[in-house]
């Protein structure tokens, strides 16, 4: 009797030590845009990123609001900043080429975890159209990271 529980019970481990079955759905993908362009993007006549920055070693928390006007504000709890300042046209003229380069704003899979990565969301109103994405150093595109890197600058230049 005492040979068949033990081997119940080192069946029950074995089988418990098994491999998981390979029908374990796949982790939904962060940063899907809110709107899909029908087409390419093309240039926008007018537009306005709204962008937050999280995280990272030093804990930032840093918003933006940019208009293709120029017109630029910054706003960060970590640094301590709250500006409202004009952006001449010759560096705002790039960023509508980042734009459509970046459109439809979509970000790549994220593998494992990034403990002091930055977090980003970004909220884009392009000619009526408006995407909204949420990415980290780690499921940002290559199409994506210059934008993002570009308003990084900015958020530096105002809290100087």
């Amino acid at each position: 009797m005492s040979k068949i529980i033990s081997l119940l019970l080192i069946s029950i481990l074995l089988s418990a030590c098994g491999a998981a079955p390979e029908s374990t759905p796949a982790p939904e993908q962060l940063g899907t845009p809110t709107q899909l362009a029908d087409a390419s993007c093309s240039p926008p006549s007018s537009w306005t990123i709204e962008y937050h920055r999280t995280g990272g070693i030093a804990g930032f928390d840093q918003m933006l609001t940019l208009h293709s006007n120029g017109s630029l504000i910054v706003q960060s709890e970590q640094p301590a900043v709250d500006k409202q300042i004009m952006i001449p046209e010759d560096h705002v003229e790039p960023i509508r080429n980042l734009l459509v380069q970046a459109c439809p704003f979509e970000t790549g899979r994220a593998d494992g975890v990034c403990a002091d990565c930055y977090n980003y969301e970004l909220n884009v109103e392009m000619d009526g159209r408006t995407y909204t994405v949420q990415a980290t150093d780690t499921t940002l595109t290559e199409d994506l990271r210059p934008l993002i890197t570009t308003l990084d600058e900015f958020l530096q230049l105002a809290s100087q």
